[in-house]
């Protein structure tokens, strides 16, 4: 059986991040001059450094047809700017915010 690459990056901006998996190079690039281009940093990751360092973070899998049509960069950093207006003063946790 042959392993394909997996093409995994984590995508931050302002203290918040999350784990995004490319369908191939190409695509990672794309996704990463896309984040960039929004302010984000972007980081590549290994399948091995996933588990342990980046496993609590939301995780977006592009190979999956369904994930790649709903998934938009603009979303998550529109959701992350309301959780944050939304949490301001409060305290507690939120799925979103992995520090």
């Amino acid at each position: 059986m042959t392993v394909s690459k997996r093409h995994l990056m984590f995508l931050k901006k302002d203290g918040s991040g999350i784990v995004v998996e490319a369908t191939g190079s190409s695509h990672w690039e794309s996704l990463k001059q896309q984040a960039e281009s929004k302010g984000m940093t972007c980081q590549p990751l290994s399948i091995e450094n996933f588990y342990p360092d980046y496993r609590g973070y939301r995780y977006f899998d592009l190979r999956n047809s369904l994930t790649q049509e709903s998934f938009s960069i603009d979303y998550v950093l529109h959701t992350w700017e309301m959780d944050k207006k939304h949490h301001e003063g409060h305290d507690g946790t939120d799925e979103w915010f992995i520090h």
